[in-house]
C-alpha cells in the first residue's frame, strides 16, 4: 500500500500522542519513507512535557537524552488530497529508546502493558470511542437531532465519513447531536490498541476535513457562548482470547456476567482518580456537572446517561445476539485526554476489579442527583471531583492505579497539570473555555 504512494506529493509524518491529547511528530519527504520505516525518526524526551499551551514544563529529563518515533506499519493513516491539498498521511508511532526498546513513559506503551496484563488472564477488551465536536462557525443552528441539522452540513459530514473510511477507521455514523453546532462520530469497535489509535485519528481526520472546507471545529469539552458540552464516551466489552463474548449474562443485574461485573466494579472503585486522566483539563469540570447528562457522580447505571458507568442497551430486533452486543460505557471523558492513557487506566482499574473480585454496587436507575446522601452507600455512590485540582488529589491517593504507571510518567503528568492550574488560576469560566477551544 505504501509503495503505491511513492510519487504522491506532500509529506508523510511519524506521530505520537502526548499526555495532553495533542498529536505531535515529524514529517519527511515521501521518498524517504521506505528507509525510515525500519529506523524511525529522532524525538526528544522533554517533548512529552509540553502542556496544552505550548510550554515545556518541569520534567524528569530536562534537556538531556534522545529517543525515536518508531512507526507502527499497521497504524498507517492516508486520506487523499483534494483541490490542491496534499494528502493527510501519517503513521501512529511508539516512542522508543535509541536501541529500539520501549520507552517506559510512552502513553501507547502504557496501553500495551495493560493489554498484555489482560492477555495473561486469558482476556481481551474490545473498545470504541464516541467523539462529540462542534462546528463553531455555524451561525443559525437548526433544531437538535434534526434532519435539517444533518442536511445543512451534508457535504462536510459526507466528506468526514468518506475520509474516515478511506483511513481505515471504520466509521459508523456522523450525526447531528443535541447541542447547537454539535456533531458526533462513532466507529466500529476494535481491539483496545486499535480503538485508541482510531480515537487519535478521528480527531485528526475531522480537523483535516474541516480545514479543507475552511470551517472551524473544536473538540473542547465546553465552549464559551455555546450551549452543551463535548464528551468522549468509551465503550468496553470483555472477550476470551479465542473470540468468545464474556460480558453478558441475562440472569444477573444489568445483564452483566460475573466477570464483567468485577471488571466494571474495578473501574467504579477508581473513578475519582481516573477522572484525572480521562477529564484532564481545567475546562473539563465545566462539563461534569449534575443534571447535564454527562457524569457528576461515581455510580453504575443501567441505560442511565447521568451515571459515570452506563450499561449500554441491547438491540433485541432480528434475533441479534445480545452476548456480542453487551458493553459498558465510561462517560466522564473528553478529547483533552490521551486515548492511550485513558483506555490504559480503565483497563488497569478493571484488572484490579478482576483480581480482587470486587462486587458491583446496586445499579442507579434514577437521576443520581435525586438520591439522598443517606442512600449513597447502597449504590457505592460519591460525588466525582469537581475540579482538576481535586481530581489530581484523588489520583495522588490511588496507589493501585499509580503502581501501573511509570514513575517518570506520573511525575511529568503531575507537573503538566500543575502548570495548567497555574495558567488558568485567575481566569473566569468564559476565558478558560476560550483558551482550551483555541487549542482543541
Amino acid at each position: 500500500m505504501t509503495d503505491q504512494r511513492g510519487n504522491i506529493p506532500g509529506l508523510v509524518h511519524f506521530v505520537c500522542q502526548d499526555y495532553v491529547g495533542i498529536t505531535r511528530g515529524r514529517g519527511m519527504a515521501r521518498e524517504r519513507l521506505a528507509s525510515q520505516l525500519s529506523k524511525g525518526v529522532g524525538w526528544v524526551p522533554a517533548n512529552i512535557g509540553l502542556n496544552p499551551f505550548g510550554e515545556i514544563t518541569d520534567n524528569p529529563w530536562g534537556p538531556v537524552g534522545d529517543l525515536l518515533l518508531m512507526p507502527d506499519r499497521d497504524a498507517e493513516v492516508f486520506v487523499s488530497g483534494a483541490d490542491g491539498t496534499s494528502p493527510l498521511h501519517y503513521f501512529l508511532s511508539d516512542i522508543v529508546t535509541l536501541d529500539g526498546a520501549p520507552w517506559e513513559a510512552c502513553p501507547r506503551h502504557y496501553l500495551k502493558q495493560q493489554i498484555a496484563a489482560l492477555d495473561r488472564l486469558g482476556l481481551r477488551v474490545v473498545a470504541s470511542f464516541e467523539h462529540e465536536f462542534m462546528v463553531t462557525d455555524i451561525e443559525n443552528p437548526p433544531p437538535p437531532f434534526s434532519l435539517a441539522a444533518a442536511r445543512s452540513e451534508e457535504r462536510l459530514c459526507t466528506d468526514i465519513h468518506e475520509a474516515l473510511d478511506e483511513a481505515g477507521i471504520e466509521p459508523e455514523m456522523c450525526l447531528a447531536e443535541y447541542a447547537p453546532r454539535q456533531f458526533e462520530v462513532t466507529c466500529r469497535p476494535a481491539d483496545a490498541l486499535r480503538a485508541a489509535d482510531r480515537a487519535v485519528s478521528v480527531r485528526e481526520v475531522v480537523r483535516e476535513i474541516c480545514r479543507r472546507h475552511g470551517r472551524q471545529v473544536s473538540f473542547s469539552p465546553k465552549l464559551a457562548n455555546n450551549a452543551g458540552t463535548n464528551g468522549v464516551h468509551i465503550h468496553l466489552s470483555l472477550w476470551s482470547a479465542d473470540g468468545q463474548p464474556l460480558t453478558y449474562d441475562s440472569r444477573r443485574p444489568g445483564g452483566l456476567s460475573e466477570l464483567a461485573s468485577q471488571f466494571t466494579a474495578g473501574i467504579h472503585a477508581h473513578l475519582p482518580a481516573l477522572t484525572a486522566l480521562t477529564a484532564p483539563g481545567v475546562v473539563s469540570y465545566q462539563r461534569l456537572r449534575p443534571h447535564s447528562w454527562t457524569a457528576a457522580y461515581a455510580c453504575v447505571g443501567d441505560r442511565n446517561r447521568e451515571a459515570s458507568l452506563r450499561i449500554a442497551p441491547i438491540n433485541a430486533t432480528n434475533g441479534a445476539d445480545p452476548a456480542r452486543q453487551a458493553n459498558i460505557e465510561y462517560r466522564p471523558a473528553d478529547a483533552l485526554a490521551s486515548p492511550y492513557l485513558a483506555l490504559g487506566a480503565l483497563l488497569a482499574a478493571g484488572i484490579d476489579g478482576l483480581r480482587t473480585r470486587r462486587t458491583l454496587p446496586a445499579l442507579v436507575n434514577v437521576e443520581p442527583g435525586t438520591i439522598p446522601e443517606a442512600e449513597y452507600e447502597r449504590y457505592g455512590m460519591s460525588v466525582l471531583p469537581g475540579d482538576l485540582a481535586a481530581a489530581m488529589a484523588a489520583f495522588g491517593r490511588d496507589d493501585v492505579l499509580r503502581a501501573t504507571l511509570d514513575p517518570r510518567l506520573i511525575g511529568c503528568y503531575e507537573r503538566i497539570k500543575e502548570s495548567e492550574l497555574h495558567a488558568m488560576a485567575d481566569k473566569d469560566d468564559q476565558a478558560i473555555c476560550r483558551d482550551y477551544a483555541r487549542i482543541y
